[in-house]
């Protein structure tokens, strides 16, 4: 682990590097799981809020989604902090300021009763133009520089009055401009929707599964966004001339692949956004492309370097040449983890995917396969989700009666949050011996007897 030992003002940070070094002469890859730890102790910095509340004509029905949106704002808009810059946008097929006026105000007794007001007159009707709200959200965050700037999205529907083309659009002005956290309630809304926001802008999206919940969770996600102490963290990566950065993946604390939003800055420079921060830790899976043959066998050669901008603190990525195949085959601990952990989401959405196409059977089959990973995985929070959708029948699975589209959204979306790398696997700490490594029928690389997934190549491991 590498430390920054920065003892002045201002957030200091951890960088931690899981890896295999050891390369063969056939390798062009080098995968690591980076984490980044934000810690010290520091009062949280200035804040902007935006509550972007769908109002088109399906929150109307039943009656309880626009009463829940209702309450869960005015929740939201108690919680906070005084001095907090902030607004409340009507979002159907166009986005109206309901609160203030114009601009953002800050947040006092005053400001709040006014707003909560407001709130109470919110009426559903019309479209759904989710861009719109996002394009209004960063309008009214623009005057508001070096700040944290967050908004929360609730929807019950699809984006349908627009092409997937112009959320994109926007979403790539918005993105570095604020953070936006999003909710889907009832039974319309599309995951895929909510996690591509949410993954464009640097924020976490879930499932209401009843609406009386939602009001504590839209207070959960403003107490959260108030205790950010770094507006925005950047994190600086430099590669070689014999290595590329491949891609860029956060696996912790949601899984988003934010190779796109990887940008230049200079010869072989560039810098990953990443949004704001509290006092917390992320984990980021890269993978480098290498050229062996400009690699000194038997020498760790730096293929990278990474580095919160701003902050003394860094760590290299090294690789090391060699022929002892007992060395370059191993899969490091971590990367197989969060291969494992992507491979467990993508059988959660081939069930959906059956699911959706009405072939039951072999959805009931791939859910009962996560749910058997998931609890290996140790992944309480996914097997709970799972749980709502199948329950065991013999020595199998069936679907449970009752079955919502919101419990299978839920189980979805929820496959993409990941399991805290603190917590330890269902397996550890077992007095049983582990058993012997098996080798990868993909890579031939050599995997530990718990493996399900190689973590270099992605094949799954055959049973044994």
């Amino acid at each position: 682990m590498t430390r920054d030992g920065n003892t002045g003002e201002g957030p200091g940070f951890e960088l931690e590097l899981g890896q295999n070094k050891y390369l063969s002469p056939s390798d062009r890859t080098m995968h690591v799981i980076l984490t980044v730890r934000a810690v010290g102790a520091h009062p949280p910095a200035e804040a902007a809020e935006v509550l972007l509340v769908d109002c088109s004509a399906s929150m109307d029905w039943p009656p309880t989604k626009i009463a829940a949106a209702r309450q869960a704002t005015a929740v939201a808009i108690d919680t906070l902090r005084d001095g907090v810059h902030f607004g409340v946008v009507r979002g159907t097929g166009r986005a109206e300021l309901v609160y203030p006026a114009s601009g953002l105000v800050r947040a006092t007794a005053e400001t709040r009763a006014e707003a909560k007001a407001k709130t109470r007159d919110l009426i559903a009707g019309g479209g759904t133009a989710m861009s719109t709200w996002l394009s209004l959200a960063a309008s009214l965050f623009a005057p508001h520089e070096n700040v944290v700037r967050h908004a929360i999205l609730l929807t019950d529907g699809k984006n349908e009055s627009e092409s997937p083309e112009k959320l994109g659009r926007v979403l790539e002005e918005c993105t570095g401009r604020f953070d936006c956290d999003a909710r889907g309630i009832g039974d319309d809304w599309q995951p895929a929707e909510l996690e591509r926001i949410c993954g464009a802008l640097h924020g976490q999206a879930d499932a209401v599964l009843a609406d009386a919940e939602l009001a504590a969770d839209f207070g959960r996600l403003i107490e959260s966004a108030m205790g950010r102490v770094i507006p925005e963290l950047r994190l600086g990566i430099r590669t070689m001339p014999f290595s590329a950065l491949r891609f860029a993946k956060q696996v912790y604390p949601s899984k988003v692949d934010m190779t796109e939003q990887v940008r230049p800055t200079g010869e072989r420079t560039f810098e990953l956004p990443t949004g704001g921060w509290a006092v917390e830790h992320r984990e980021y899976h890269l993978c480098f492309e290498v050229d062996p043959d400009a690699l000194v066998p038997g020498e760790d050669v730096q293929l990278g370097r990474i580095e919160p901008v701003g902050s003394p603190v860094s760590c290299v990525v090294v690789g090391h040449l060699t022929e002892d195949l007992a060395l370059s085959s191993r899969v490091d601990e971590q990367v197989g983890r969060h291969t494992e952990q992507a491979e467990l989401r993508a059988i959660v959405q081939a069930g959906w995917k059956s699911y959706d196409q009405q072939a039951t059977e072999e959805a009931v089959r791939r859910w009962g396969e996560a749910l058997r990973l998931a609890v290996k995985l140790g992944d309480d929070n996914l097997v709970t989700r799972l749980r709502r959708l199948i329950e065991e029948d013999g020595g199998g699975f069936r679907l449970r009666e009752g079955l919502r589209p919101r419990d299978i959204k839920s189980a979805v979306i929820g496959s993409g949050l990941s399991m805290d790398s603190a917590i330890p696997r269902a397996d550890a700490g077992q007095s049983e011996p582990a058993g012997e490594d098996v080798w990868c029928r993909g890579c031939r690389r050599i995997l530990p007897s718990t493996a399900k997934v190689c973590g270099s190549c992605g094949t799954a491991v055959a049973p044994r």
